[in-house]
């Protein structure tokens, strides 16, 4: 895998193209891999959440703070904006969904995809081999999607449904809460992600969340500790810790230049609160990476 940075896409390798707000893709892994000798360097699709069902063969996935190796069937989510790369093995079977970020988040889908944030911003890997059953649905619903993409023009109530269902189903697998009941707060805790995904460069006190989110401190506390185990504050240094690993892994900027676009004035400051955080300096996790081949 290259080193030197990463690259954003719309779909991989086709940079400069809109994203429709219902776009809907889907292919085969062979379509694009057997293009490029079965590896896909590091990148990421910033406005795009994307679903891979590798049905059979292996295959490693290059994320942000680790690389996975996995052998089919695996499914694998990765989330809008997350640094991510694949080596397969020549003849890998299986089908890459890409969906609009906006699509995922559509109010149709909201009381159906609650739980997507709680997948965090990496990509993640979760086995199907104890679950054949989960394997047999998205296998289905994909084939049956690719023929009904081929066929409709736009994304109507039934192609809708049917996405919906897929995401439903990945996301499930992906949370382990396969019969897990919905919970009443996770709206509020979706829209703080939200809220953080779009402010954490600011360093906002947890106060301003609150009153942004139209709730109190300690509503907000008692949410994000009984959904995610966390307090805000904790939730919000790791998405900037998450950036952070990005662009150690990925990026040839210097640790000074990080901390600055992450909103921290003093680099030294940046560098304590990295360590304190993943038990590595930035030079030791920078070269952790690099030994590992990311």
């Amino acid at each position: 895998m290259r080193k030197e940075g990463f690259s954003r896409y719309t779909l991989y390798g086709e940079e400069g193209i809109s994203l429709p707000p219902e776009f809907v893709h889907l292919e085969r892994i062979r379509d694009r891999a057997t293009l490029r000798d079965w590896t896909i360097d590091p990148h990421a699709h910033p406005h795009m959440l994307q679903l891979l069902v590798v049905e059979n063969g292996g295959s490693e996935l290059h994320g942000e703070c680790a690389v996975q190796s996995f052998a089919a069937p695996v499914l694998v989510i990765v989330p809008p904006a997350c640094v991510h790369a694949f080596r397969f093995d020549a003849g890998a079977e299986g089908w890459v969904l890409s969906v609009a970020a906006d699509l995922a988040n559509d109010p149709r889908l909201r009381g159906l995809l609650g739980s997507m944030e709680a997948l965090g911003g990496s990509a993640l890997a979760i086995s199907l081999a104890a679950h054949p059953l989960i394997l047999q649905r998205l296998a289905w619903l994909l084939g049956d999607l690719g023929q009904r993409l081929g066929q409709e023009d736009q994304v109507g109530p039934t192609l809708l449904a049917q996405v919906a269902l897929i995401l439903a189903t990945a996301i499930e697998a992906g949370t382990g809460n396969l019969d897990a009941p919905a919970d009443g707060r996770e709206p509020l805790v979706a829209r703080f992600r939200a809220l953080v995904e779009r402010h954490y460069r600011e360093h906002l006190p947890v106060a301003d969340y609150a009153a942004r989110l139209g709730t109190t401190t300690s509503t907000l506390t008692r949410a994000t500790r009984a959904l995610v185990g966390k307090p805000p504050a904790e939730i919000v240094h790791d998405r900037l810790v998450l950036e952070a690993r990005r662009n150690l892994a990925f990026s040839g900027a210097s640790a000074a230049q990080i901390a600055y676009a992450l909103g921290f004035a003093d680099p030294a400051y940046f560098a304590r609160f990295f360590k304190a955080r993943t038990g590595q300096t930035t030079t030791a996790f920078r070269r952790a990476r690099s030994s590992k081949g990311a």
